[in-house]
């Protein structure tokens, strides 16, 4: 009885920590010493499935993201992480603020 008792828990413990999601911001420093954040807030996003394939291939950057926020002058970056399922899919958004 004790022995399914361990089993159980192990294999709940192991099925909960496979459906759970994770999601980091890394704030990059302003590319400016004291610059303002910006009025304007641009985001370009993709989607990895297995870490090896991307829904958007390389679109995924700063660059992206100034076009789509309509954006001159970048003053700060920040990258957004959102995994699932243990990593099976992780969404990446790079979202850059400036004027």
């Amino acid at each position: 009885m004790k022995n399914r008792f361990m089993i159980f828990a192990a294999s709940a413990a192991l099925s909960v920590s496979m459906l759970t999601s994770c999601a980091t911001i890394n704030s990059g420093a302003a590319l400016a010493e004291k610059a303002p954040i910006g009025q304007k807030v641009g985001e370009a996003t993709s989607t990895y499935i297995l870490g090896l394939w991307s829904s958007k291939g390389e679109q995924n950057n700063i660059k992206q993201a100034a076009e789509n926020g309509g954006i001159q002058k970048v003053t700060q970056v920040e990258y957004i992480d959102q995994a699932v399922l243990g990593g099976l899919f992780i969404k990446h958004t790079t979202r850059v603020y400036g004027e």
